[in-house]
This record gives structure tokens, C-alpha cells and sequence, in this order.
């Protein structure tokens, strides 16, 4: 929450510039992220490249050089007086020529064999009369084959060509990083680059052998003809950048990598993980590989005898370090480019988002001046965008405002006086509900008082019956008793009416046409001799909606104000009656209005009270209209009066619309 509130205090400037800072942060450091991958995997890639190019043009040189071998030896096997010396064992015209020839040919051996496979002749000190056949490639010759390859000699073989090439040959184990543990301190074998052609006579038949070879132990001659056709005189930081190594096994026998104090790396061993690859499974390596002392983009490629057997390797690697500068510096340089454009951007940046925002700025100050209560401001915005439209907007917002406070202050005027509507209403709605109570109390009075008078009332009109029927016609108390029954039917009358209007019988609901109810309680009444000088006008409104209501009870309201209007006009007048349809309220309107004496404004609060009646004595008994109000009341409707003395009466009647069945409610 602490961290949102101080992003909400940021300005909108500031957190634009941030989150557009933070995205472009991001791609730029995606982009120069990959980027900088491409580069180096592009580079060291094609570094890798460059070193198996090298190592194809040494193995084109190693290649070569057994090539020429053989060539040479098959020339050289053509030579006069070798084929005597093979034959016959006399060997004095062949010493110097053979001798020339391991010259030019610089072998550190060369030697002839008769048919039988023993030495006739050696260029070197070594002694003759050996048998050589146990060597492949004597043995092929011997068959006819010319041929050349590189073999493994051992300590005596090295022995029996020149003494000297077995001391040569004899390398100690030097302790390498990263190298297979060592199972030997030493080794005395040798790894020749041998030649072999058969010797023929006249008539070409096999009558020996000449070969030669070059032993590699120890031997620079190779190694540095290939490196100096490579790298010669290229370095970094004083280092040369590339190496090339002839390996017996997994040990240099003949290289250019150098030790820490300077002499050749001899008798150091390959890493374990080349070993495993090239001499293990006589595949090639190219990658980078740990060299001595550094890392090198390495190739290695094994090498096979005459019997395809893997017996060393031959190795080219440029050093690592010299493409790994080239690479960082690159990315440097690219990462400086990407970090200039970065703050030439945050600059553009900040200048636009600035332009962009001042307007808004404005805005802010204006909504300020405007919750001060100053609301005569207008923003001036762009011409076009979509800030043009906020400023635009908020000008509109603005002139609504002042619309708005011109409205309230003219609401604040007349607000008094509609809460003084208001509080009439109110009252008029009290002094229903007060009447309304008041009926009740009245009615539940009124049904007591009626049950207490009902039984001694109906004693006395029977027993006054009955001595009325005893007297003569001319008896002196006959007036007297009849009188007393007139008036004892009077009470009974008036008790009916308390116990009527006391009584909350039960309503059968059903839907009713207000119009047909109407028309059926004016002909109840109609031709009755107190309507003959009545004029009745009926104002129906047409399509009138049903209502759902006791068809009797309602009858009974409506037969109530007839009566009520007629004996107010004394049986002579105009009674109009209209109905109508409230579409405010969806009511259904019925309403009753007279020509007769009108109503006392005194009066008017009183007429729906039990026993109230403005007819002279003996015309009612008061109850009609508390009745009639009882009945609407519980039809869910309302029940009003309009009275001017001397110009009539209205009774206006609002029941519900035709709707879900009305529940009886208590009077």
C-alpha cells in the first residue's frame, strides 16, 4: 500500500517517463542481450571454422609429405644397382646412391631388403641381416604394394635402424591439467612416417624391398612447416595464436605449444574429454579444448596406420583469447552505441513527454482553482490530438458547472417553498391516517356497544309488539306504543349499521368492470320516484381498465354516494358521474358530483365519521360514508371530498388497476 501511495505522488510526467524508460530499458537490454549473442556465436563460430580450415591444410601437408615418401621410394627403388643388391647381397654400387636419396629425401632411415625380408643394406649405423618382415609395410612391399603410412616402431626396431633414433624416441611423461590419469612415467616406441616399394628385376618379379621413414618424436621439422604456413609471425599480447602438435597416443611428441618456461610442451598429454572422443571413438573434435596452459579453438583428427588402427592425432588449435577480444571488443562497442542512443533518447524523451504533458499540467491547476470555487477558468489547449478534446471537455465540463451552481442557487430559491408542498401533503396524509384510526377505534366501539344494545333492544320492540297488538284501535296508549316500536326500529336500524360497519366480513376478490357495476347500481335506484327529477349525466371514459374488487361491497359504496347526492339536492339537480384511467398511478377514477347544498368547510374533516351526518335528523343514520370508506380502504384505494356550499359535492373514488388478488385488510 506504502509503495502505491508513492506511485500515486508521482506525476504524470515522471511516471511516463519512468515506464517508457523501463520498457525501452528492457528491449534494449533484450535486443543488446541477443545481440550481443549473435555477435559472439557468429564469431567464435567462424573462428571454430578458420581452425578446421588450418587443420585440413596440415593434414593436407601431413598427407603430402607420405605421399611424396612414396613416390620417392618407388623412383628410388628403380635406382641402379639396387635391384643387384637386393638379388645377390652385393651392395657396394648402391651405398652412395641410397645414401643421396635419404639425403634429399631428409629420412632419419632408409633401407633395402632381399626377397627373404632380411636387411641387405642400411644408410644408417645400424647393423644388416635383421629380418624386417614383422613390419606392415616391408611386408606389403615384399607383396608387390608401394605404400606409405604412419607406424609405431618399437624400442628395438628404432634400435636396429640407428641407436640414436631409440634415445630419440624416449619421452617422459610430463603432468598435464585436465588429462587422464598416467599409467606410464615414460615411453620408448616411436612414431615414424614410413614408405615402402617394392624392388623388381629385369623381368619385374619381387626380388625385395626398399623403405625409409621419419620419426616424429622429437622431430620440430613437421609441426613448424605447418605453422608457419598458418600463423607465422601473428601473435596476441606477445603469444603466438595458433599451435600445431603431432600427438603418439595422447602424447605431443612433436609440437609448437610451449610450457610456462618457454621449451616445447614434448611428452604432455591431451584432456581427457579429446581422448575419449578421437582415440576412443576415432571420431574428430572441434570445439574449444584446454591446451597446457590456455584455451584453444581445437581440432583434433586421429591418426590411422596401415591397418587403420588409431595410433595418434594430428592438431591444430588458434588460441582462444584472440577472437574472445575481438568479441568483447565488439559488444563494447555495441553496448556503448546502445547506451549512447539510450540517453539521446531519454533526452527526446523527456522533451516530448514535457510537451505532451503541459496542457495537462494546466488542467491540474485549473480543476485546482475550480475546487477553490473559482469557476471562470478556460484551458487553451492544441489545436488537434487528444488533448485538444480533454481541454475541450473540460471547457464543456466547466460551462455545465456554472449551468449547474446557476441551477442550485435558483433550487436553493425555491426550496422552501417545495418543502412547504411537502409538509401539506404530509399533513393531509396524517390526518388520513389519523381519521382512519379513529374509524377503527370507533368501530371496534361501536361493535361492542351494538352486541351490549342489540339483545334488550329486541326485548323491548317484541314486547311493545305484542301490547300494541292488546290495545284496541282506540285505546288512549295505542299513539303511545306505536310510537315507541317506530322508535325501537329506529335503534334496531342504527345497531345493523354499527354492526355492518364494525364487521370486517370476508371479500371475494374477482376482476370487475367498473363501468358495468355502475350501470347496474343506477338502474337498481334509477326508477325510483326520488330520481325523477334528477337529471343523471354519465362521462365514461371508454376502454376503462378492469379492477379486481367485491362486486357487491363496491355496488354498495356506489348505491351509498347516489343516495347521498340525491337527498343533498333535495331530489331535484344534476348528478354527474365520471370515470377516467390515472396513468401516473395506473388507477382507475370514479367520481360522484352533485348540484345539491354542499358540504360546511367545518364539516368536511368529519363527514366519514361514524354517526356524523349533515342531513336533517331522522334522513340516516351517519354511517353510510364510514362504511363506504371502510370498503375503498380495503380495496387498497382512497376515498376524497370537494364541497362548496350551495354549488355541490364531489366524492372522488382511486382503486388499483386489475393486478394480483387484494387480501382482505381489517376496517
Amino acid at each position: 500500500m506504502r509503495q502505491r501511495a508513492w506511485l500515486r505522488r508521482l506525476s504524470l510526467k515522471t511516471r511516463l517517463i519512468v515506464s517508457y524508460l523501463i520498457i525501452l530499458a528492457a528491449g534494449g537490454l533484450a535486443t543488446s542481450l541477443l545481440g550481443s549473442w549473435i555477435v559472439s556465436t557468429t564469431i567464435m563460430r567462424e573462428a571454430q571454422r578458420s581452425a578446421e580450415h588450418d587443420l585440413t591444410t596440415a593434414r593436407t601437408i601431413y598427407d603430402n609429405r607420405l605421399a611424396s615418401m612414396r613416390q620417392a621410394l618407388q623412383l628410388a627403388a628403380e635406382g641402379t644397382g639396387v635391384a643387384g643388391c637386393a638379388a645377390t647381397g652385393a651392395c657396394e654400387a648402391a651405398v652412395g646412391y641410397l645414401a643421396h636419396v635419404r639425403a634429399e629425401m631428409a629420412l632419419d632411415f632408409l633401407a633395402l631388403t632381399g626377397l627373404d625380408g632380411r636387411v641387405r643394406l642400411r644408410t644408417t649405423p645400424g647393423s644388416s641381416g635383421d629380418d624386417v618382415t614383422g613390419l606392415p609395410l616391408v611386408a606389403l612391399a615384399l607383396d608387390g604394394t608401394v605404400s606409405a603410412a604412419t607406424e609405431i616402431l618399437s624400442p628395438a626396431a628404432l634400435a636396429a635402424e640407428d641407436p640414436m633414433l631409440a634415445q630419440r624416441a624416449r619421452i617422459a611423461m610430463v603432468p598435464t591439467p585436465r588429462a587422464r590419469p598416467a599409467v606410464d612415467t615414460a615411453f620408448t616406441s616411436g612414431m615414424a612416417m614410413m614408405g615402402a616399394a617394392p624392388v623388381r628385376d629385369r623381368s619385374g618379379a619381387v626380388i625385395g624391398a626398399l623403405y625409409g621413414g621419419l620419426v616424429l618424436n622429437g622431430t620440430v621439422e613437421m609441426v613448424d612447416r605447418v605453422w608457419e604456413l598458418l600463423y607465422r609471425d601473428e601473435t596476441h599480447d606477445g603469444k603466438s595464436i595458433g599451435t600445431v602438435t603431432v600427438f603418439q597416443g595422447d602424447v605431443r611428441i612433436a609440437t609448437n605449444v610451449h610450457l610456462a618456461d618457454g621449451a616445447r610442451a614434448i611428452g604432455s598429454r591431451v584432456s581427457a574429454p579429446v581422448h575419449s572422443v578421437v582415440l576412443g571413438r576415432g571420431e574428430r573434435w572441434s570445439d574449444r579444448a584446454f591446451v597446457v596452459s590456455d584455451w584453444y579453438l581445437s581440432v583434433y583428427d586421429p591418426i590411422r596406420d596401415a591397418r587403420e588402427r588409431i595410433v595418434g592425432m594430428l592438431y591444430v588449435g588458434v588460441l582462444e583469447r584472440r577472437f574472445t577480444a575481438v568479441r568483447d571488443r565488439v559488444i563494447l562497442s555495441f553496448f556503448a552505441l546502445a547506451t549512447t542512443g539510450f540517453l539521446v533518447i531519454i533526452a527526446f524523451t523527456y522533451v516530448m513527454i514535457r510537451t505532451i504533458t503541459r496542457p495537462i499540467v494546466e488542467l491540474v491547476g485549473a480543476t485546482r482553482r475550480i475546487a477553490a470555487g473559482q469557476l471562470d477558468q478556460q484551458v487553451e489547449a492544441p489545436a488537434h490530438g487528444e488533448i485538444a478534446l480533454l481541454a475541450e471537455s473540460f471547457n464543456t465540463m466547466l460551462e455545465s458547472l456554472r449551468k449547474m451552481k446557476a441551477d442550485l442557487e435558483e433550487w436553493g430559491r425555491t426550496l422552501e417553498e417545495k418543502v412547504d408542498e411537502r409538509t401539506d401533503e404530509l399533513v393531509q396524509m396524517q390526518l388520513r391516517v389519523a381519521q382512519s384510526e379513529r374509524l377503527a377505534s370507533i368501530g371496534m366501539l361501536a361493535a361492542g356497544v351494538a352486541h351490549e344494545i342489540n339483545n334488550p333492544l329486541g326485548g323491548i320492540l317484541a314486547l311493545t309488539s305484542l301490547a300494541v297488538e292488546d290495545l284496541p284501535d282506540d285505546h288512549p296508549d295505542r299513539t303511545n306504543l306505536e310510537e315507541v316500536v317506530r322508535q325501537a326500529e329506529r335503534c334496531r336500524d342504527i345497531v345493523r349499521g354499527l354492526l355492518e360497519f364494525s364487521r370486517q366480513s370476508e371479500m371475494h376478490m374477482e376482476v370487475v368492470d367498473v363501468s358495468r357495476v355502475l350501470e347496474d347500481t343506477v338502474g337498481l335506484i334509477g326508477k325510483q320516484a326520488s330520481f325523477l327529477n334528477v337529471r343523471l349525466v354519465r362521462e365514461w371514459a371508454p376502454d376503462l381498465p378492469a379492477i379486481v374488487a367485491d362486486r357487491s361491497q363496491l355496488q354498495q359504496v356506489f348505491l351509498n354516494l347516489i343516495v347521498n347526492a340525491v337527498q343533498a339536492m333535495d331530489e331535484r339537480g344534476t348528478l354527474t358521474i365520471r370515470t377516467a384511467h390515472t396513468l401516473d398511478d395506473d388507477t382507475v377514477e370514479i367520481a360522484f358530483s352533485d348540484t345539491g347544498r354542499g358540504i360546511p368547510p367545518e364539516a368536511i374533516d368529519l363527514v366519514f365519521d361514524p354517526f356524523f351526518s349533515t342531513k336533517q335528523g331522522g334522513q340516516g343514520t351517519g354511517l353510510g360514508l364510514a362504511i363506504a370508506y371502510g370498503i375503498v380502504t380495503r380495496h387498497r384505494g382512497t376515498i376524497a371530498v370537494q364541497s362548496r356550499v350551495d354549488h355541490g359535492t364531489t366524492f372522488t373514488i382511486c382503486l388499483p388497476v386489475a393486478g394480483p388478488a387484494l387480501e382482505a385488510k381489517p376496517a
